[in-house]
């Protein structure tokens, strides 16, 4: 059987996720890969075994074994709808869509069969789980659990901080913590055009997310603190750093992950494919909840 992938949508993020497909592809775990834009001068140059700039002709012409939807929020759950009523595998970035009462409902009606990704890719990101169960096992305690996601890139023109660079952390926070935001008081909430820092507290415990463009210096960090001990983990370069408490002479304990996320995030996605194996991810439950915040708190440039 051949197994062709369809990406839909070859912007920015979108060349990320054709190239990661090239990989992947090169090492054999897909057959072929065709992309598909609007915009035929994005579809230039690549080394895509078919190219359109019509979803539904590419539809007709591919049997797809699965599809990304790597586009602007606003056409993500129009898009997946298209698919899913042809019981396509879909991997849809992130959010699921800038609709919280379409993406509800969209989430209420999938059926048994569905394969539903969602690319919060930090939760496959192995220093993220190796920072889970060390919070499950009772190997680290959190007091604070800090984000701070600081980019010198430019802003996109129409994105929000929140709704595009805090969502990560935000959904790390619920995963880390098994809590739903929903659940979680706001303390503080400052916001600019270009930043958000956000000041969360839930039973007993302080989360910020820090998040900006056009920042000095490159961020990629998420820090957990307990009582006795505290890690670190910088999810760019995958280092993962363990603290004990202030004025210990221990020194900090460094682990390394270095595999690429959103490689794994694929490699998640096709092991479903492959094993035909129905699976909402992040749970639905999450990606309501997560919703939800968004649509009360996100989509806004200024305080």
């Amino acid at each position: 059987m051949v197994t062709t992938i369809g990406l839909v949508g070859c912007g920015r993020w979108g060349f990320n996720h054709y190239t990661t497909l090239v990989g992947l592809r090169a090492r054999g775990f897909v057959d072929r890969v065709v992309v598909c834009d609007i915009n035929p001068s994005a579809l230039m140059g690549l080394d895509a075994d078919e190219t359109y700039t019509s979803l539904h002709t590419m539809m007709e012409d591919e049997d797809l074994a699965g599809v990304a939807v790597v586009t602007p929020p606003n056409t993500h759950l129009e898009l997946a709808e298209i698919l899913m009523a042809e019981d396509i595998p879909l991997f849809v970035e992130k959010p699921l869509s800038d609709d919280h009462e379409g993406a509800t409902a969209f989430l209420r009606n999938l059926p048994e069969s569905t394969i539903l990704i969602t690319g919060y890719l930090l939760r496959h990101h192995a220093g993220l789980q190796r920072m889970k169960a060390a919070i499950e096992d009772r190997e680290l305690s959190v007091d604070v659990l800090s984000y701070q996601r600081r980019t010198k890139r430019p802003k996109p023109v129409g994105m929000d901080a929140v709704s595009t660079l805090a969502v990560h952390g935000l959904d790390a926070t619920t995963f880390l913590l098994g809590a739903p935001l929903m659940s979680m008081d706001i303390t503080q909430f400052k916001r600019s055009p270009t930043s958000a820092q956000i000041w969360l507290h839930h039973e007993g415990r302080t989360v910020l997310v820090d998040v900006a463009w056009e920042a000095e210096e490159e961020q990629r960090l998420i820090g957990v603190q307990g009582t006795q001990r505290g890690a670190v983990l910088d999810f760019g370069t995958g280092e993962f750093s363990w603290h004990a408490e202030s004025g210990s002479d221990e020194k900090p304990l460094v682990e390394h992950f270095t595999t690429e996320p959103l490689e794994q995030e694929w490699l998640y996605f096709l092991e479903k494919i492959s094993g035909q194996t129905p699976c909402v991810f992040p749970p639905t439950s999450d990606l309501v909840d997560i919703s939800a915040w968004l649509n009360e708190h996100g989509g806004h440039e200024s305080a």
